[in-house]
């Protein structure tokens, strides 16, 4: 295991809010039980971000767990920066640009 730190862009808040939302629409709690299984695979990715595949390039995804939302995000030398977390339902195309464009400005 390589534990590593983790970083936010501030891009995240706005993937958090339609998520979180989305999750409201469809259930009870919805929010609440979203950001909880968010939390859980943040946990996961920190404690040991090798544990989950390459997407594309050097980036990798996380599923959340029984959810369509997958969290992005790379390792570097001594941290882990998550990219952004989107719903794997999207367009494949759509969501490399995204994360491609947030990984060029990550800094």
């Amino acid at each position: 295991m390589n534990r590593k730190p983790l970083i936010f862009l501030a891009d995240l808040e706005d993937d958090l809010r339609v998520a979180a939302e989305q999750y409201q629409s469809w259930h009870y709690n919805g929010k609440e039980h979203f950001l909880g299984k968010y939390d859980e695979i943040i946990r996961q990715i920190e404690y040991n971000p090798a544990a989950f595949p390459v997407k594309f390039d050097d980036v990798q995804g996380a599923i959340l767990e029984r959810s369509y939302y997958i969290v992005y995000y790379v390792q570097e030398l001594k941290r882990s920066v998550v990219l952004a977390v989107l719903d794997g339902r999207r367009n494949p195309r759509s969501i490399n640009r995204i994360v491609r464009a947030r990984k060029t400005f990550r800094r």
